[in-house]
Order: C-alpha cells, then structure tokens, then sequence
C-alpha cells in the first residue's frame, strides 16, 4: 500500500469513517459565531443609519423635522421666558400699636412669566410698591420674626397676583428686608 497523503484521506477506517488530514490553518464556523458576527453587523449598520438620519444624509430624513423642532424650542423660549422686575426700596412704619414707631425697608425682585415690553412693566411697578406700603402698614413688628418672613412673602405674592391679573406673577424674591 502506497502510504501517501492523498491515499490517507481517501482511506476509510474499519467502523466506516474516512480518514482526513485536518488542516489546523481551517477552523469551523459554528451557527453560534454566525449568530455573533450577524448581531455585530447589525449593531454597527443600525448605528449607521441612525447616524445618518440625524444628520440629514437621506434626502427624506429628519433635516425638516429638525428646522420645524428648532422653531418649536424658539417659540417655547419666547413664551416660557421669564424675567425679573426689580422694585425699588420701599420705606414704610409697621403698626407697632404701643406707640413705638418701627420702621421697614424693602425691595424685592418680581418674577413676571412672558414677553413683555418694558414701558408696559415700569407702569406695573408703583402698583407694586403699593402692595408692598399696604400690606407692610398692616404688619406688627412681632409678624416678622420666625416664620413671618415667609408668610410675608405668600401674601405679597398672592396679593401681588391678584393686583396684576393679566400678567402672571410667578416669583418674589425679597432682596432687602430691614427693620429698625
């Protein structure tokens, strides 16, 4: 028999199996390797055209959607801007009701929601420091002290909103506040 290699592949063994020279350079691509390198593939190519959609390469991608979605964030910042009036100091005598005169300062900041030209708000502000004189008359010198601070301002601010109805007071902010 001749023993050379192409009479060894060709040879069979006794239970009916050929003999076969296994190339180790050959490797055997199971479904499990086809399965991973098929989910790559897919990962990186759906990467690419999600890529390619936001940046407008398609002719009927989201290049529109993305002007309209600009405008929209334009409209939205135009309407939910805020801004901030500020109220000069305003000098006004608590009701001491003992005959001792206390005095108050107060200026504050107020926080209007929209656009808004600004003649329209320096009207606004003496209406404002009138609740400001009203409200503070009314106070004793003991309302202050504590929690009176934050019950001052709640009840500036909602007087604040009623007063200036069709502008939407959302915030005071109290930058002074002195006693004496």
């Amino acid at each position: 028999m001749n023993d050379s290699p192409s009479n060894l592949e060709s040879q069979e063994t006794g239970d009916g199996q050929s003999l076969t020279n296994n190339d180790p350079k050959k490797k055997k691509i199971t479904k499990k390797r086809l399965i991973i390198i098929g989910a790559a593939c897919c990962v990186v190519f759906g990467g690419g055209c999600i890529l390619s959609w936001e940046e407008g390469f398609f002719p009927f991608s989201s290049s529109k959607n993305k002007q309209a979605h600009e405008q929209e964030e334009r409209i939205k910042n135009l309407l939910a801007s805020h801004l901030l009036l500020g109220i000069p100091a305003v000098t006004a005598n608590l009701d001491g009701g003992n005959g001792n005169t206390v005095y108050v300062k107060m200026a504050a900041n107020v926080e209007i929601d929209g656009r808004y030209d600004s003649a329209t708000l320096q009207e606004v502000i003496p209406k404002v420091q009138d609740v400001f004189q009203t409200y503070l008359h009314e106070t004793r010198p003991q309302e202050l002290h504590g929690s009176g601070f934050y019950r001052l301002k709640e009840t500036i601010l909602r007087r604040l909103r009623v007063t200036l109805s069709p502008l939407n007071v959302t915030n005071i902010y109290i930058t002074e506040l002195l006693t004496q």
